[in-house]
């Protein structure tokens, strides 16, 4: 498929797929409208109907005229960009929901509708002279008495007034969960961990993306959890920025900050290189604390036990330049596994397809890249995320069985919710996430 083709099919079903849901719900709003001018002389709620038709017009015009006619990946103006994508946000995902409960009453109307229709069927072929008692057969059920006349219109008036629900959810989302990160405590045990190892805690954070941070503010907010956690080691595995290598200069200060005794150590992502790539890991080694580990390790020599930190380049998501063979190159490892392996990589495919095929040594793996899909519900024990749709491994943490390590029978993977967003900056469900990870002896 060429590029062309494909930005029009995109910019195509970006308009019509909204505007389709848009004019089902505005039929059925049109259609409580008139009953109620009709009923009760309300003539206020007619000048809504103008209005949504022209925003059932314009909105689905605006994107994507946006995105065909702007550099819209570049870092300004953010402020368009933002107003833009949270004007469809606070407009649309409301209409899905909305759309959903229609589409559950009108297929109770369509059950009704052939009921009825049987009915007068069946009452059509009673036979000549039957009497009246079967003509009273054939009648269908007549439920215009007062009493329903007065229930439906109570249930139009609270099914519409619940239909504002979705948008107060929405607008919630996008202005207090979209920065409302949250600590996430796991526990990792490993079996065989050095005792010197015993209680080690790792930090981590992922999928900044800077540019879809309107201030610096969010990010001083990040690292001041961070550094309240005092983590020994601090880890960030990805994406820190969009699509500009200069979005990074709005959370530099921040990054500034973060400290741990063993040292902030971190991977690439697959927006880095959506950047130039190049730029991006220069302005992070320059502007901030953080060393980048792409496709190379660092041994951390503890209480007489090793940790190895392992960080690779992306591999996932239409990139192939992650490189665990070059990454554990050189590493001193223990013969009786008395040592400890961490690798940081952005994509969780990578864990299945390289790491527990290949690499059975490596106890744990930290990465990112999903975002928990921004977009969910987590409840106890109700966990979904739109990413769950196309990750099996798209949020929290992750354990299986590994063979070939003299020592270990399990390996760990964590899949952090990320700090950033991508798209309508939105999060319903789905809370910004820090992540700290303590390490036990299994």
């Amino acid at each position: 498929m060429n590029t062309p083709f494909f930005l029009l099919f995109f910019l195509s079903v970006t308009a019509l797929v909204p505007l389709l849901i848009d004019y089902y719900v505005y039929r059925n709003w049109r259609r409580y409208v008139q009953h109620r001018v009709q009923a009760r002389r309300e003539p206020t709620l007619q000048w809504t109907l103008p209005l949504y038709r022209v925003t059932l017009v314009l909105m689905p015009l605006v994107a994507p005229l946006y995105f065909a006619l702007s550099n819209w990946y570049d870092v300004e103006p953010k402020l368009l960009r933002w107003a833009i994508m949270s004007a469809w946000g606070v407009y649309y995902a409301p209409k899905g929901l909305i759309a959903i409960g229609l589409g559950v009453k009108d297929s109770i109307r369509g059950v009704q509708w052939l009921f009825a229709w049987f009915q007068e069927r069946l009452g059509a072929e009673e036979p000549v002279g039957a009497g009246n008692a079967a003509a009273e057969r054939s009648q269908p059920l007549d439920l215009s008495d007062m009493r329903g006349h007065t229930r439906r219109d109570f249930l139009r008036d609270v099914g519409w007034g619940a239909a504002s629900v979705p948008f107060v959810v929405v607008g919630y989302s996008l202005f207090r969960t979209l920065y409302d990160f949250q600590v996430r405590r796991v526990d990792v045990p490993i079996q065989g961990l050095p005792r010197a190892l015993e209680g080690l805690t790792i930090a981590q954070l992922s999928d900044l993306h800077a540019g879809s941070f309107f201030s610096e503010r969010p990010m001083h907010d990040v690292a001041r959890l961070v550094q309240d956690l005092q983590p020994d080691l601090i880890t960030l595995t990805g994406d820190y920025v969009n699509r500009d290598a200069a979005e990074l200069d709005r959370i530099a200060p921040a990054l500034q900050q973060l400290s741990a005794e063993l040292g902030v150590y971190g991977c690439l992502g697959n927006h880095d290189h959506y950047a130039n790539v190049a730029d991006v890991e220069a302005r992070v080694r320059a502007q901030t604390s953080i060393d980048l580990l792409v496709n190379t390790h660092r041994t951390l020599e503890i209480d007489g036990a090793q940790l190895h930190l392992m960080g690779t380049d992306n591999t996932g998501f239409n990139q192939q330049f992650g490189d665990l063979h070059a990454a554990t190159d050189g590493m001193a490892t223990s013969a009786h596994g008395d040592d400890v392996q961490v690798l940081l990589a952005h994509v969780p495919t990578f864990w299945d397809e390289r790491v527990r095929p290949d690499f059975p040594a490596i106890d744990l793996m930290l990465c990112g890249h999903t975002h928990g899909g921004q977009v969910g519900l987590e409840v106890g024990p109700v966990q979904w995320g739109l990413a769950r749709i196309a990750y099996d491994r798209w949020a929290g943490c992750y354990r299986e069985p590994t063979t070939g390590h003299p020592t270990r029978s399990e390996q760990f993977l964590y899949v952090n919710r990320g700090v950033g967003t991508v798209g309508p900056p939105l999060r319903m469900g789905i809370r910004p996430e820090v992540t700290l990870l303590t390490l036990h002896r299994a």
